[in-house]
């Protein structure tokens, strides 16, 4: 059995050790000594749409159920289509007072022209290929428990690995980063029959990544946004303004707005809509399909 799967594994990698970057070297005008590397500009416009995403919104609350996510999303921009699959592990610690949780962009399938490829300094000739994404691993702390008369106050630390794949494609930076935020939030009941109650939540925070600059070793970037969560019953709908701030000014300062809708599909399971669009620094619109599963969490 090893002798096939040595020769296919060489049959895979051999395409890609004989490439001919002859027409990268044209287009670029390549000087003859500079990496090719050095030509990327990591920034949130200039690379994949998986590659330096605004990170997901908390709400204030840490949830108390242990939470299993598979998610399918595309990103659709000018002459790109991304598609991907998502995965996320949220446990409660300490009665819900942490919790750890780890999400992943697993896999995705890509497709850009030659307009997209050349911006972005790509050396993938063809613009298509896949690749998977950086694991970020989340510490969640309820600084402040909330009450009827006081938010709930939420720190995150969130720590990007530099596992992300296919720099050659200009998917994935292959570089460390990480975050730290504060959220806030409370749920206000609402005297409607179609909605239950409201919870406003905001975050403000930090958000860092390595650069491939000698000028800027890293981006320092201010991260916000805010948001308002409406339970239905059995549906909770969610319409959140998110964004980080750099201060290089290489297009590092994306906005987007996000909508969704999810749905309970029985006691510990639900799906889970959504839509994103870029208003600045992030040329996609997003669609997105999540299946949750909740797991009550045991005494440790």
């Amino acid at each position: 059995m090893r002798g096939p799967f040595i020769l296919l594994l060489f049959l895979m990698l051999r395409p890609a050790a004989a490439q001919d970057f002859g027409w990268w070297t044209e287009i670029h005008d390549w000087d003859g000594v500079t990496h090719w590397t050095r030509y990327l500009v990591f920034s949130p416009a200039l690379m994949g749409p998986n590659a330096l995403p605004i990170p997901p919104l908390e709400r204030g609350r840490i949830d108390t159920l242990i939470r299993v996510e598979l998610g399918g999303r595309g990103h659709f921009g000018p002459g790109e289509r991304t598609l991907d699959a998502t995965t996320l592990l949220h446990v409660p610690l300490a009665g819900g007072r942490v919790a750890l949780s780890m999400d992943w962009m697993a896999l995705e399938h890509y497709v850009m022209d030659t307009v997209v490829r050349d911006l972005r300094y790509a050396r993938d000739r063809d613009g298509r290929g896949f690749s998977t994404g950086d694991v970020n691993i989340n510490t969640l702390v309820q600084l402040l428990p909330e009450r009827a008369d006081r938010l709930g106050l939420l720190l995150r630390i969130r720590l990007r690995t530099a596992s992300g794949s296919n720099k050659m494609g200009a998917r994935h930076t292959d570089a460390p980063g990480y975050s730290f935020d504060l959220s806030v939030g409370q749920w206000q009941a609402v005297d409607r029959p179609w909605m239950k109650r409201i919870r406003p939540h905001a975050t403000l925070g930090m958000l860092v990544y390595q650069t491939n600059r000698d000028d800027y070793y890293q981006n320092d970037c201010l991260l916000y946004g805010a948001g308002f969560l409406a339970d239905h019953g059995r549906l909770t709908s969610e319409l959140v303004l998110a964004g980080y701030a750099g201060y290089i000014g290489d297009q590092d300062r994306p906005v987007e707005v996000r909508l969704s809708l999810a749905m309970q599909g029985g006691t510990r399971s639900s799906w889970r809509l959504g839509m994103s669009h870029g208003l600045n620094d992030r040329p996609w619109t997003m669609v997105s399909m999540t299946y949750a599963r909740t797991f009550a969490p045991p005494s440790w």
